[in-house]
């Protein structure tokens, strides 16, 4: 059986890839947050110190396979099948469904940015977290706006503009990890917090890829990689002790890159010749790739 699509005749395994696909990260991350979850139960004493337990090398263990599981995906699946370059292209996303289902995550990530200001008063770094609280209210109406108006023909300069809402999730996450730095500098037990910092790092990474359509510069391989791993990683940090308001900013950020990755994956598609022939080109007309922030 066959479907007919804009991007050419795809059989029903290619349009249900996109579901499989999210079913699996999603399954990942819920093991992650149990392995989690047994570490802090087991590991951690009545007092927050953490001892010798299995779990201190399962879960970053679990971590390691679950990213060469995401990226292994990735590469065979990309292999034969290709995403469109444009971000119209990439992430149309028209119908009810997706206008319910980004907002729905957006409101999660606003509601936490409110809980975060709210009770910012009761904490040492109360101006740290009224930033933070700020930043994810913006970043809760900014990134289902940007996802939406990629179903609108955009003037040039209004394109341009497209920049400045793909930018509050990476402020947002950058400013976290300054708040980690400063929460945790005298905390001597580091997986009280290395979860989160390693969470919060990979959303920033996720996001930056994301904001790569905005501006002509994305990878494919990468971009899906880093959303996928930041949807796993957001799941993990849950089981953490911490403020309801930063929980619900992290699940809201895993639900918006969830439905991001979603609607790229159903966007993939067969490759030209054209395409098929790009890799040879570009191994002889690139220069070599002398490392730095594009390597991730």
């Amino acid at each position: 059986m066959r479907l007919n699509s804009p991007y050419g005749n795809e059989s029903l395994i290619m349009q249900n890839r996109a579901l499989e696909n999210t079913v699996f990260i999603l399954a990942a991350g819920a093991f992650g947050v149990f392995l989690r979850w047994l570490q802090l139960q087991l590991a951690f004493d009545d007092n927050g110190l953490c001892g010798p337990s299995v779990f201190n090398v399962i879960v970053p263990l679990y971590l390691i396979v679950a990213a060469w599981l995401l990226r292994k995906r990735i590469h065979e699946m990309l292999r034969p099948l290709t995403l469109p370059k444009g971000y119209h292209e990439a992430l149309e996303n028209r119908g009810r469904l997706y206008l319910v289902l980004r907002w729905l995550a957006g409101t999660v990530m606003m509601l936490g940015g409110v809980l975060m200001i709210r009770g910012s008063e009761v904490e040492r770094q109360v101006v740290l977290l009224r930033i933070l609280g700020v930043l994810a209210i913006l970043s809760g109406i900014c990134v289902p706006l940007y996802l939406g108006l990629a179903n609108r023909e955009l003037k040039p300069r209004a394109e341009r503009l497209l920049r400045l809402p793909a930018l509050a999730p990476i402020l947002l996450f950058s400013a976290w990890l300054v708040y980690d730095y400063v929460a945790n500098a005298i905390n001597s037990v580091v997986w009280a917090y290395l979860i989160e910092v390693a969470a919060v790092s990979t959303l920033l990474l996720a996001y930056f890829r994301l904001a790569g359509f905005a501006y002509r510069q994305f990878d494919r391989r990468r971009t899906l990689f880093w959303m996928q791993f930041g949807v796993v990683m957001s799941l993990v940090v849950v089981a953490d002790e911490r403020s309801t308001g930063m929980q619900a900013v992290f699940l809201g950020a895993g639900m918006l890159l969830a439905i991001a990755d979603f609607i790229l994956l159903r966007k993939l598609r067969e490759k030209t010749v054209q395409e098929k022939a790009e890799p040879e080109e570009k191994k002889k007309e690139e220069p070599a790739d002398d490392g730095g922030l594009e390597r991730l």
